[in-house]
């Protein structure tokens, strides 16, 4: 790529960051009708129930792998989520050196609400977009993320022939 293209990527870069902040922003007030319920975190326990958990449920030491976090971070956020009453720990009957956690009614409720609000938000701001502009979006919406992924493959792929040979 020609060097005269590096400033308008970064511009690019810029922009995506600005997004990212504006569509944070956006998130957070349209949560802000929603019971507490530590989103993300949320959100993160049950995703990975999903992927690697079982009945319902995932080991904490899963979830911890899963998400690439010391067991004593992930067991801080836990304790949250369970001051709220959004999951519970359960000592695995089966091997009692062993914790499971699973989402309660009131945690599942609480994510369907804010899942709710977070769909209502990008749906009033993709009503702002003309018919032409959600299909340029939908068409172009991979492409950067492709390149930059490709990117990092070869890059990586020849930082691993380095290691080889040296």
């Amino acid at each position: 790529m020609p060097k005269e293209n590096a400033p308008e990527l970064f511009g690019l870069f810029h922009y995506i960051h600005q997004l990212s902040d504006e569509a944070k922003r956006g998130m957070k007030a349209s949560l802000e009708e929603c019971p507490r319920c530590h989103f993300v975190m949320l959100e993160g326990v049950l995703a990975n129930i999903e992927q690697h958990g079982t009945d319902g449920s995932i080991y904490v030491s899963d979830l911890a792998a899963a998400v690439r976090q010391p067991m004593p971070a992930v067991s801080r956020w836990l304790r949250q989520l369970e001051q709220d009453g959004l999951i519970e720990r359960i000592t695995d009957p089966n091997d009692r050196r062993k914790t499971l956690v699973h989402v309660t009614e009131k945690g599942l409720a609480s994510s369907r609400q804010c899942e709710l609000a977070l769909s209502g938000y990008f749906d009033r701001v993709a009503r702002r977009l003309t018919p032409q502009q959600l299909a340029q979006l939908r068409e172009l919406k991979d492409v950067l993320l492709d390149a930059v992924m490709a990117e990092n493959a070869e890059f990586q792929t020849k930082s691993k022939g380095d290691n080889q040979n040296g």
